[in-house]
């Protein structure tokens, strides 16, 4: 970074030279300039304006300096502020531009460069001189087009958005990212990881067609993140039916957003060509939500149960408290607490803000709250922190869909999600208010409700509906 120091009320600016190109310096360390800005912020400009500069023309001059597209990119961003900042000056007897003169003349020292070296200038020169050549165009008032050879590859592109959308405040720990990173890597691997601008609607078109008849099991094979795209066609695409619609609105969508901020940013332009493929939902057609189990399902999960008694009690908890799986088996000891002579659990940091409530104990699973220990101590230590946000939730997942496939349950509709299914069944067939249970479960009370009775039922009212949990025919093992 250029060094400014003010002498006799005149501004220098002093800048290292790198060691490998001292020897086109006589061996000086520095280079210095004396500045023609009068004032401290108009000189740090002005320096940081011939600093940019002559670092371009190191990049172009050193065989050491990196030539990746990234570094290219930056040589001729630097290049080009620091032509239009004025950098290569030069006055001659005639009205013409000293600062687009000046361009001309560096323009030329590189086209004498390039003939003395025999051909045409590659690498960081020819990003020197790409932007020489658009500064001129600027400065005569003109857009430059877009250089193809420099622009970001759509792979690079959607790493820098994810990037920047990681850093919003409030993002709780969720595999969104990892979702958004799998869209990008699927279709950066179908269109051949050109720039965005070069993406037309026929090549959404056809992106989407392909997720249309992709396996909905393709993503759990471990292989499945370091093959290709050719790889993944081969062994999981051509099937009916493909994913669901809406995991192809999530693709479609994550897609349309990328290119909205990549226009705002100058990647690409005109219409967006991920937008045209939405498929509304229809519950019961192209939208199957989770199922409650039947009884007899239930009977049969539990006759025998799962060899690991941690799976077993999560599940009888799931069943009892209508609680999802993360908050079960994310559960400590301090989370478990008694006020107004009721246990029960302290559900904090949900997902919503309407999920942070409190959940009293089932008589079923009261052993609960007769626990010792630390109150940071994990009520199944057993359930390793893993995926995103490393959440002990991600474990118990995967243990809970080895159990029930080899129990013969490969209906998608049937999962540990749906034991909040069976809850909510029961309050519905109890005849319970929805805004009492929601209270419970966790879900938006109504506008009514929410603005003019803020603190809700009393936990006296919980227990109660709680207590309206039973499963008739259904043996639970227990403690």
């Amino acid at each position: 970074m250029a060094y400014l120091q003010n002498r006799h009320n005149k501004w220098r600016a002093k800048v290292r030279i790198p060691t490998e190109l001292r020897g086109r310096y006589e061996g000086r360390e520095l280079l210095q300039k004396t500045l023609q800005a009068r004032d401290k912020a108009s000189a740090k400009a002005e320096a940081e304006a011939w600093e940019a500069g002559l670092r371009s023309e190191w990049a172009a001059a050193s065989s050491t300096v990196t030539t990746s597209r990234a570094a290219l990119r930056q040589i001729y961003e630097d290049g080009r502020r620091a032509a239009l900042g004025g950098e290569y000056l030069v006055y001659t007897e005639s009205d013409a531009d000293p600062v687009e003169t000046g361009i001309e003349f560096e323009i030329d020292k590189l086209a004498a460069q390039a003939e003395a070296g025999g051909g045409d200038l590659h690498g960081a020169a020819a990003a020197r001189l790409a932007a020489l050549q658009d500064a001129i165009t600027e400065r005569r008032g003109k857009t430059p087009k877009p250089r193809k050879e420099l622009e970001p590859s759509f792979s690079e592109l959607a790493a820098d958005y994810v990037k920047l959308w990681a850093t919003q405040r409030g993002l709780k720990e969720s595999n969104t990212r990892q979702q958004k990173e799998a869209t990008f890597r699927l279709f950066a691997g179908f269109f051949g990881d050109k720039p965005i601008r070069q993406v037309r609607k026929v090549d959404a078109a056809g992106f989407m067609d392909a997720l249309r008849q992709l396996d909905p099991l393709w993503s759990r094979s471990p292989k499945a993140k370091s093959m290709t795209w050719a790889d993944i066609q081969k062994s999981y695409g051509g099937r009916s039916p493909g994913l669901s619609a809406s995991t192809l609105n999530r693709h479609g969508t994550t897609l349309q957003e990328l290119w909205r901020w990549a226009e705002d940013r100058g990647h690409c332009e005109g219409k967006n060509p991920f937008v045209g493929f939405h498929e509304k939902l229809r519950p019961g057609k192209n939208q199957l939500g989770y199922l409650p189990w039947s009884v007899a399902e239930l009977q049969l999960l539990f006759d025998p149960p799962p060899s690991r008694a941690d799976v077993t009690e999560i599940m009888v908890v799931a069943l009892h408290t209508g609680m999802r799986l993360n908050e079960i088996a994310s559960l400590t000891l301090g989370d478990i607490r008694e006020a107004e002579g009721v246990a029960y659990i302290d559900v904090k940091d949900a997902k919503t803000q309407a999920g942070n409530r409190q959940v009293p104990l089932h008589p079923r699973i009261a052993w609960l709250g007769k626990l010792a220990g630390k109150p940071t101590d994990r009520v199944w230590p057993g359930f390793n922190d893993e995926g995103p946000g490393k959440k002990p939730g991600h474990d118990a997942g995967r243990e809970f869909s080895r159990f029930k496939a080899a129990k013969g349950f490969t209906d998608r509709r049937k999962v540990f999600h749906s034991f909040r299914k069976n809850v909510t069944e029961i309050m519905e067939r109890q005849s319970v208010s929805e805004n009492e249970w929601a209270q419970v479960l966790g879900h938006e009370r109504g506008f009514t409700y929410g603005r003019y009775s803020p603190h809700g039922i009393t936990l006296g009212r919980k227990a109660e509906l709680i207590g309206l949990i039973e499963y008739p025919g259904v043996v639970f093992p227990g403690r």
